[in-house]
């Protein structure tokens, strides 16, 4: 449909719209016979609610890159991550629920009018939710994890080529396979990020592992990557029997330990490693990581099946300096929900810390969630009490030009702002709940991580549910300063 098709007005009358941040947003009701999966943008516009943002651009991203289930049912691609660089955005495809297998490549230098340009699919039985791009070199890499939901499955008998894809994107419309690095079959890879020579992965290689590790490869020559090194937490590996604090959760369960997500900056990796919690690497020398600091707080915060810290984002004042910060999310779909941590990390430079005479002293400063959905406790029964669908936070994203403000993804919650000049009073200032996508089963939103491109400063927004990509610009007051220091 057009931008200028059907419009009804604002949709403010729906119903009662909170205004303030921290409450919950209540939502416009759809009209009756109104395709939540056909949109035009004043529709989209009309249907979402917003606060300091303003809806730039939406595609659903409806094609036969999509499985047969998104097609059948008019649904549009089902997206977890994505990246921008040049007009062009690399979009990498979810699987829960099952619509897109693979890394779908668009011109989106009109947020109004983006345009699929090529696809890549995940290899039989895999997904591929994770991807980056060196744009030095005009590299993209994708994993490739083991995923029952895949419509396209390995002959009968043969296990899932699990793994590292790496191709030239010099020409996004027509990607050229450099070379496919297998590391275990039927194995996982997971998040990473990427510099213009290493990959910093979580993934597995050794067979019999619990959980990801960590690794190291290089792909200075992207026909033949390979592994450099890894590191893990004892209790991974066949074998090793955990530490006393990776044992058993509060609720009796045993913990996860999994390397998850990660951000590198200055030599060292910040990685959210699920009931361990946030762990820091020293990469200098990329042949041996060196552990710097672990904040495990599980106990006596608990993890569920999945495990506890999601997502690390250091807080990046000064580039040529260590951050004193990290923000840190525990994506749980347990009650109550997961939600943010700040950390101050600041006890790494020490000089004694860092000669290894005694380990780092790493405090939280604040917890900041939504009270909404995740402090709602019955005293009556001693439990929480949790509204249905997915209320866990996932990942932030901190703006380019202040490194007080980051948009928090939050699932069923849409996108949120934070303000954190006060590290110890974290406080929400807007948020973006799009149209409710609720296609193919589910019930609730799957806002996904968001990017914010630093040539435009336009924020992209993808969907899993197969809601496809929106585009946002961020209209509230940039923080001048960076937040008041941590550690007195």
């Amino acid at each position: 449909m057009s931008e200028d098709g059907p419009f009804w007005g604002d949709g403010h009358g729906d119903r009662r719209v909170c205004t303030d941040t921290g409450a919950e947003v209540q939502e416009p009701v759809i009209p009756p016979k109104v395709d939540v999966f056909d949109l035009n943008l004043r529709m989209t516009r009309a249907l979402s609610r917003t606060r300091n943002f303003n809806i730039v651009g939406h595609s659903y991203f409806k094609g036969p890159w999509n499985t047969p289930l998104a097609q059948a049912n008019g649904l549009g691609a089902g997206l977890t991550k994505v990246r921008v660089h040049d007009g062009i955005a690399y979009l990498a495809g979810y699987s829960s629920p099952a619509l897109t297998f693979g890394i779908l490549i668009a011109d989106v230098s009109n947020p109004k009018d983006m345009k699929p340009l090529s696809f890549l699919p995940s290899n039989p039985g895999t997904r591929s939710p994770y991807l980056e791009v060196s744009n030095a070199r005009h590299i993209l890499v994708f994993g490739h994890t083991r995923n029952a939901a895949n419509p396209i499955v390995p002959p009968p008998g043969q296990p899932t080529d699990s793994g590292w894809s790496f191709y030239d994107v010099s020409n996004p419309a027509s990607p050229v396979l450099l070379s496919h690095l297998s590391t275990l079959p039927n194995g996982s890879t997971h998040g990473f990020v990427m510099d213009d020579r290493y990959l910093y992965a979580c993934g597995q290689t050794v067979a019999g592992t619990v959980g990801d590790e960590f690794e190291i490869f290089d792909y200075q020559d992207a026909s033949a990557p390979f592994l450099v090194s890894s590191f893990h937490i004892e209790g991974q590996r066949p074998g090793e029997t955990p530490g006393p604090m990776d044992r058993k959760s509060p609720n009796g369960t045993s913990q996860r330990l999994s390397c998850h997500d990660i951000v590198y900056h200055k030599d060292r990796v910040y990685i959210a490693y699920r009931d361990a919690g946030l762990v820091v690497l020293d990469v200098t020398d990329r042949g041996d990581p060196k552990q710097l600091a672990l904040y495990d707080y599980v106990p006596p915060f608990n993890g569920d099946g999945f495990g506890a810290a999601h997502s690390p984002a250091p807080v990046i004042f000064d580039p040529d300096q260590h951050p004193n910060l990290v923000v840190v999310t525990d994506e749980m779909f347990d009650c109550p929900p997961g939600a943010g941590h700040v950390i101050d990390v600041s006890d790494i430079q020490n000089p004694e810390v860092v000669a290894g005479e005694r380990p780092a002293n790493l405090i939280q400063l604040a917890t900041y969630r939504l009270p909404h959905v995740d402090d709602d406790f019955d005293f009556g029964t001693g439990q929480f009490v949790c509204r249905p669908g997915t209320q866990s936070i996932y990942v932030p994203w901190f703006d380019y030009r202040s490194a007080s403000l980051f948009y928090q993804s939050w699932y069923d919650q849409g996108l949120r702002a934070w303000d954190i000049s006060n590290p110890f009073l974290p406080k929400e200032v807007g948020y973006f709940l799009s149209p409710r996508y609720a296609g193919a089963g589910r019930v609730d939103r799957q806002t996904r991580e968001a990017y914010q491109d630093p040539d435009s400063g336009l924020i992209y927004v993808p969907d899993a549910n197969g809601g496809g990509l929106t585009v946002l610009r961020w209209t509230g007051d940039i923080p001048p300063n960076p937040p008041l220091p941590g550690a007195r």
